[in-house]
């Protein structure tokens, strides 16, 4: 019971600061604020509840690995957007699209999940398609996936870029922010 309770106060104070920033702290929307932070904190809890593996000992560690993934992630962001700028300045383009297949470090869950989308956000490369060992499209549908994923096609605007590398990375910095 004390996770919840524990996990609902850390909730709600992370998104009652999110909405303070947001608003402005404005009085006139004081009570908005309140009923959304309320809400938001509830369906958070039901749609993920506390997990009772996280001891309050891990948290410094924990915290520094998502202050670590987030400095990385926009460092790699400006780095591929500076990148991706160059590339398309220069006469001729200076692109060579590619699909790299780079397999998947991370078990099926929440890290596994961050690390596709996290993927998809940063410039120059993309997931096109999660595949099995075989190679074939690991699609899910409403009873689980119909293959078993194994890796990730990444589409590159140059092999240069080192997707596979920039996946692998990605894959253990989110890996160390979940505790994995």
């Amino acid at each position: 019971m004390s996770s919840w309770i524990l996990s609902g106060v850390l909730r709600a104070t992370v998104l009652g600061l999110l909405w303070w920033a947001l608003s402005g702290a404005g009085a006139d929307y004081l009570i908005y604020g309140l009923v959304s932070v309320v809400l938001a904190t509830a369906m958070s809890l039901a749609l993920l509840p506390p997990s009772a593996q996280i001891s309050p000992r891990r948290w410094p560690r924990q915290v520094g690995s998502w202050v670590v993934l987030l400095g990385w992630f926009l460092g790699q962001s400006v780095r591929g957007g500076l990148d991706v700028a160059r590339r398309v300045l220069t006469s001729p383009v200076d692109i060579d699209p590619e699909v790299v297949v780079a397999p998947f470090e991370l078990e099926p869950g929440h890290a596994r999940q961050l690390a596709l989308a996290m993927m998809n956000l940063m410039p120059g490369s993309m997931v096109q398609q999660v595949v099995s060992a075989e190679g074939e499209p690991a699609d899910n549908t409403a009873a689980g996936p119909v293959r078993p994923p194994a890796a990730v096609q990444l589409h590159t605007l140059s092999v240069q870029l080192d997707p596979a590398e920039q996946w692998a990375r990605l894959q253990r910095r989110v890996g160390a922010a979940f505790g994995e």
